[in-house]
């Protein structure tokens, strides 16, 4: 019984389970017995997910949400959605860019582009949804390359994925380096005539984000329990400060250049809170079962928001607005909060049927199927 026991610890090409708390899973691992004497090698993290991680991609979803809505223009009047606003956009987006990182690294490119294709397949789907069903402006050569609303974000992804994959590991050693040049980069694009065009502003303003959770990668950002309540503290001292100025800053936003040098402080300041609010988020994220396998789904949740909460320019309505304004209810801070709501959980019922789980890699589908 006990060598069986001892077969499964260690399989047949001789690898080692190490418990790895702060992955929050299993590294694997040739065991100590097999390494040739002088050749040294480096763990590789197995499949396993952090729960932890999933989760906090559920709550960012849901902030992410929480932003498009009370951004349209029937909250405009409201200084809370304002202010909230403001709070959410210093922290969330860079946070997205962090952790999405941490799920890339450099492969061979014959396994480099079926990544890649994951993301472009929803990105064509759904910019040729918003470009037939939402869009306004006649199309235009630049109408079908400036990403519809949130697609910006997939667009964005691939052209990180191919300059971590393009970059040389001799340039990519230098961390330092390469991360204070990122800032560099993404601050001095404001002055540059880029904008939503190809999603080149905001790639080159999000991404240090991205360079900065590949080199992070496996690092324990949770701190012990007893710092969880300042983290909590900190976020909203933070929001705090914000209620001094109830007005939307549209360069939190950074999809446009600057119009002035306050913008290039502004994002400054921005990156500067960016870091320990992001940390702050990650440490006061509740985490269940429940919200881990919905942060799983969290390109879902991205792309589908988007049908329910189009922009404001859409010429489609939000069906939840709709209801609002035929019923008479005041557009409010708890009125956009319900409407929030409601958008979750609409769109976790709906992800109850795979159909709608293939939508977005409808090819994938196809591919599980001949196999």
């Amino acid at each position: 019984m006990d060598n069986k026991r001892q077969r499964l610890r260690t399989d047949r090409k001789g690898e080692a389970n190490i418990n790895t708390p702060e992955l929050g899973g299993v590294i694997k691992g040739p065991s100590p017995t097999c390494v040739p004497e002088g050749e040294q090698t480096r763990p590789q993290v197995s499949k396993a997910r952090d729960g932890r991680i999933d989760s906090v991609k559920f709550w960012l979803v849901v902030l992410v949400i929480t932003a498009h809505v009370i951004m349209r223009k029937e909250f405009a009047g409201s200084a809370a959605c304002a202010v909230l606003w403001n709070w959410l956009l210093v922290f969330a987006m860079p946070l997205f860019v962090f952790i999405s990182s941490s799920y890339s690294r450099k492969k061979e490119w014959q396994a480099f582009w079926p990544s890649i294709w994951k993301l472009a397949e929803p990105l064509i789907i759904f910019q040729v949804i918003g470009l037939a069903f939402y869009v306004s402006n006649p199309i235009s050569v630049r109408t079908v390359l400036t990403p519809w609303y949130m697609l910006w974000y997939l667009l964005s992804l691939i052209c990180w994925r191919l300059m971590l994959q393009v970059i040389p590991d001799r340039i990519l050693k230098h961390k330092k380096i390469v991360l204070i040049t990122m800032f560099c980069v993404s601050i001095l694009a404001g002055f540059l005539p880029f904008d939503r065009f190809l999603s080149i502003q905001r790639t080159l303003a999000l991404m240090p984000f991205f360079f900065l959770g590949y080199y992070m990668k496996g690092r324990n950002l949770y701190l012990p329990d007893k710092y969880k309540p300042y983290c909590a503290v900190f976020l909203i001292v933070i929001f705090a400060i914000l209620l001094f100025y109830p007005h939307r800053i549209t360069y939190l936003l950074y999809a446009t250049p600057y119009k002035h040098i306050i913008g290039a402080a502004i994002r400054m300041t921005a990156f500067g809170l960016a870091i320990p609010m992001s940390v702050a988020f990650i440490n006061v994220c509740y985490h269940t079962p429940w919200t881990a396998r919905q942060g799983r789904m969290s390109l879902q949740y991205y792309i589908y928001h988007a049908l329910l909460v189009p922009p404001k320019s859409a010429l489609i309505m939000p069906p939840l607005i709709v209801i609002a304004e035929k019923l008479n209810v005041p557009m409010t801070f708890v009125t956009a909060v319900i409407i929030i709501m409601c958008t979750i959980a609409l769109i976790a019922i709906v992800l109850k049927v795979p159909y709608f789980k293939m939508l977005t890699n409808p090819s994938q589908f196809f591919v599980k199927k001949k196999s």
